[in-house]
């Protein structure tokens, strides 16, 4: 008995999708921002927005139910000048709870904590937020298990890291973003700032959520989308719905796109059926 041609076709469709995921793998949502709204929420509602926008997607909607906790990284050491502990913005601007809609750690406890705990992690900047060398060199050490987060369905938000910015609080040539799975180049940045309709779209940001002052932009999207891009057209937010596998950030194909494979496959089963 000849097989039916819908099914070689279905079946070749199916080893086709799973050689773009880790086995077992499900999509995580991932926010990267060279802009510091954990510093500039504390008094513009533009960052707070930006702040907002970014934590909604990494926690699928939960960040502040209280229905899930994220992860906020970040030290717990003092404040030095021009600087602000990040943590303050979500208390303050964004109205949560330490220990109802996230918790804390600092470098050492990111070490030990518990990834599965939580919907997302949620990382400072170094300016002018307070991420410090131990907080960076705690997340490369744990960069698998990062990556195996994401790949089940975790979400990842990250704020600037820029080397030599000012007081800086990483040290000299730090990894900037060296937890995760791709190089990110961390590059300066030029203002004025401007979103991309994808940034209008999905999460309704505007140019006035975008201007505060900024620490970097990134040389490379490794797979992300653009959520706005500065004077020279680097881009500065970078976001999207991935699984890590193929080298770097893995975009997941919206329902849309499959649906539109699965049609072509059916048509092209059928021209053959008919052929036969």
């Amino acid at each position: 008995m000849k097989s039916s041609p819908f099914k070689s076709l279905s079946a070749a469709a199916g080893i086709a999708l799973s050689l773009c995921l880790p086995l077992g793998a499900q999509a995580g949502n991932v926010f990267l921002t060279g802009h510091d709204p954990d510093f500039h929420a504390q008094d513009n509602t533009g960052a707070a927005n930006l702040l907002r926008a970014g934590l909604n997607f990494v926690t699928s909607g939960t960040y502040n139910t209280g229905t899930a906790k994220f992860l906020w990284v970040e030290s717990d050491r003092s404040v030095p000048s021009g600087h602000r502990y990040g943590q303050d913005a979500l208390t303050g601007a964004l109205s949560l709870t330490l220990g109802t809609n996230f918790d804390r750690v600092n470098g050492a406890g990111f070490a030990g904590v518990n990834l599965a705990n939580y919907s997302a992690i949620a990382v400072a900047s170094n300016f002018g937020g307070t991420l410090r060398r131990a907080e960076l060199d705690a997340m490369i050490a744990r960069s698998a298990d990062i990556a195996a987060f994401i790949n089940g369905g975790g979400g990842l938000f990250a704020s600037s890291e820029c080397d030599n910015c000012g007081n800086d609080l990483l040290g000299a040539n730090p990894d900037l973003f060296g937890y995760l799975p791709i190089s990110v180049t961390s590059i300066g940045a030029n203002a004025p700032f401007t979103v991309t309709p994808y940034g209008a779209s999905t999460f309704g940001l505007t140019n006035a959520d975008l201007n505060s002052p900024t620490h970097n932009s990134f040389g490379a999207t490794g797979g992300l989308n653009i959520v706005d891009t500065d004077s020279t057209g680097n881009a500065t937010t970078l976001a999207g719905n991935v699984t890590l596998g193929c080298g770097g950030f893995c975009p997941v194909p919206e329902p849309g796109s499959i649906a539109l494979v699965g049609l072509a496959l059916v048509a092209l089963g059928a021209s053959r059926r008919r052929r036969a």
